[in-house]
């Protein structure tokens, strides 16, 4: 029998999505870099990044606030 913590799942799940995204974002910036060399419009893709930095932001600061919290609560 396993058990089953669901902060501990959302823990990992946000820890995932904010590696995911920086991954996602280095690609982003290395195609609107090639773009650029190419004389192509990297608008989409520098577009595309910033969506993927504020997708890692976004998971980093829940992640941050809810070990903080769980840290405030489990310590009184």
């Amino acid at each position: 029998m396993t058990s089953h913590n669901p902060v501990q799942e959302r823990l990992d799940e946000l820890e995932d999505r904010e590696a995911s995204a920086r991954q996602l974002l280095e690609q982003a910036l290395l195609l609107a870099g090639r773009r650029a060399d190419h004389q192509r419009d990297g608008g989409p893709a520098l577009r595309l990044a910033l969506r993927f930095h504020r997708r890692a932001t976004r998971a980093a600061s829940e992640l941050d606030d809810t070990i903080a919290y769980l840290e405030r609560t489990n310590g009184s």
